[in-house]
């Protein structure tokens, strides 16, 4: 009968066995990086997904200068995981403040897309956005500085647009004003929004700040 001497013996050389052949305890070293890469992928100790980020993650780096040598690719996938999820947490964070700005300003000032071509100006391509502006109190409106988020239906941004009306908003009065943006061949939102009608998009006002004739301020 094996007694507990054995079973003390055996687990941790199962388990060293086990991490010595797990690829993803490797430490990355560039002359063995595509060997390692392939072992990763034929173990299946990471999803497709998972390997792609660590490519990714080590190229860049070495674009930038920055030193891996001695890193595992475990250690190097979870440091990109928590800066994955740092900025998801910054994106809610900012997603939330704009929601916060909305909620208080709602009841000063509407503000909706109404129009989007794609044209000429000058001989360059470019976007024409419509914006209508309502006034909702009983206060004339200075100015207003903002921007327009361009969603897909999915209620990710693809494009923010800022937006200025420096011109002033009478008492529960309403204003058209059209704005020119640039339209940038290589940029693949430019190409998303202009093959895409405004029933596709969730457009959503973010405004910064809205004065009123008597120089108080909207909070």
């Amino acid at each position: 009968m094996k007694g507990p001497l054995f079973i003390l013996l055996v687990v941790p050389l199962a388990l060293l066995f086990a991490s010595c052949n797990n690829p993803m305890s490797r430490n990355y070293n560039p002359s063995t990086y595509v060997d390692d890469i392939n072992a990763i992928r034929e173990s299946n100790k990471a999803s497709y997904g998972d390997v792609e980020l660590i490519t990714r993650y080590i190229t860049l780096s070495k674009i930038a200068g920055n030193d891996l040598e001695g890193k595992s690719y475990g250690d190097i996938l979870e440091k990109i995981k928590a800066i994955q999820k740092s900025n998801t947490d910054q994106s809610d964070q900012v997603s939330q403040q704009k929601e916060a700005a909305r909620q208080r300003t709602g009841g000063y000032l509407s503000v909706t897309l109404s129009g989007k071509v794609f044209s000429k100006v000058n001989n360059k391509d470019c976007f024409i956005y419509t914006v209508s502006f309502q006034n909702t109190t009983t206060k004339n409106i200075r100015m207003v500085v903002g921007s327009i988020s361009l969603n897909d239906l999915l209620d990710r941004e693809i494009k923010n647009i800022p937006l200025v009306l420096d011109e002033p908003l009478k008492a529960m009065g309403a204003v058209k004003k059209t704005y020119t943006v640039d339209y940038n061949s290589n940029s693949e939102a430019d190409k998303s929004i202009r093959l895409k009608e405004l029933v596709d998009l969730r457009v959503l006002w973010n405004p910064e700040k809205i004065i009123f004739e008597d120089g108080t301020i909207a909070d």
